[in-house]
């Protein structure tokens, strides 16, 4: 790709970047997706250039008509390029083919042309784990799906019940299905080629989840489960990725609170769960006065479903960043 970028003829103004003409012959190059701004001085016949490049016509033809120096603006077009401004006009021909190109539009406002499709194949690639399968869980694994993600293993020892419908993604025809079940069938209308690793099993103990991982070997955990409670499923991810250096999402109805997501580690980089935990038990300060680590098992609180929307497009863009370990995607997290 980055020779096909080098050689390219025919480039255009990305979608999502507007060029508005300011005083002095200076423009803003405008990115709308990430609210940011580039602003250059233009000579004329240069600024005439770039209100034509709509992938139709070369950039040497362009040039030719504008009186423009091809090298110069050759040179332009790295920078461009380079901050995700422009793109050859075979890359969003590429990306209009593309069932996620959307995905694709949103990456490129982050990566240029020469590694957009490398970062969504590195993103398809990652194989992600979710312990839970219930109202964030269920959610959050579609989410992914949507987001382009192939390999998944998901966990969870439950069948659907009716109780289950008003936040969930199931389906009045999935009750008496396992849930691992139904959330696979869910990702398959979605993403037929996805891999799905499916384990009906009720974790209720740290060596079992340990082994469960260890068989899967994913790249990314997402806890979503609260039984026996949210603490201890994490104190047994903790235990598991800090061990194998793999990053995790806690997710799911964290601390009692339905539309609060926990904590992102990354072993080596971040703090992990314990460390947050001895915060907590330390610091009594003003700041934290009323913080307090809640745990009640086998708990059942009220909610509104759209909170688990909520919490699982924050634990869907944790984990999206997380596949991506891009400085680039610094802005996106939550």
């Amino acid at each position: 790709m980055k020779t096909e970028i080098a050689q390219a003829t025919h480039w255009r103004i990305r979608p999502s970047v507007s060029v508005i003409p300011l005083d002095d012959g200076v423009f803003d190059f405008f990115q709308s997706s990430t609210r940011r701004s580039l602003r250059f001085r233009l000579r004329l016949e240069i600024a005439n250039v770039i209100a034509n490049l709509d992938g139709r016509n070369s950039t040497a033809d362009i040039c030719a008509e504008y009186d423009a120096s091809v090298v110069e603006m050759n040179s332009f077009l790295d920078v461009l390029h380079e901050r995700c401004i422009v793109e050859p006009s075979p890359v969003r021909q590429a990306i209009d083919k593309s069932e996620f190109y959307r995905v694709l539009n949103f990456l490129g406002d982050y990566f240029p042309a020469a590694e957009l499709f490398a970062t969504f194949d590195k993103l398809r690639s990652t194989k992600v784990a979710v312990l839970g399968c219930g109202a964030v869980g269920s959610w959050t694994a579609v989410q992914l799906a949507h987001s382009g993600f192939q390999n998944f293993t998901i966990i969870d020892g439950d069948i659907v019940e009716e109780s289950n419908l008003n936040r969930s993604l199931f389906l009045r025809e999935d009750i008496g299905l396992p849930k691992v079940h139904a959330l696979t069938s869910a990702i398959h209308r979605i993403s037929p080629n996805s891999q799905v690793h499916q384990i009906h099993k009720t974790i209720s103990e740290s060596g079992t989840l340990i082994d469960v991982l260890s068989e899967a070997a994913p790249d990314i955990v997402v806890n979503c489960a609260d039984e026996p409670s949210v603490d201890l499923t994490s104190e047994w991810i903790n235990e598991y990725c800090l061990k194998h250096s793999v990053p995790y999402v806690i997710a799911g109805g964290y601390n009692l609170h339905l539309s609060l997501i926990g904590m992102t580690v990354s072993p080596g980089v971040s703090a992990c769960f314990n460390c947050s935990r001895i915060t907590l038990d330390q610091l009594e300060d003003d700041s934290l006065r009323g913080v307090r680590r809640l745990w009640r098992p086998k708990r059942n609180l009220g909610n509104l479903a759209p909170l688990t929307g909520i919490t699982s497009s924050l634990a869907t863009s944790e984990v999206f960043r997380l596949a991506l370990s891009s400085e680039r995607l610094l802005s996106l997290s939550t």
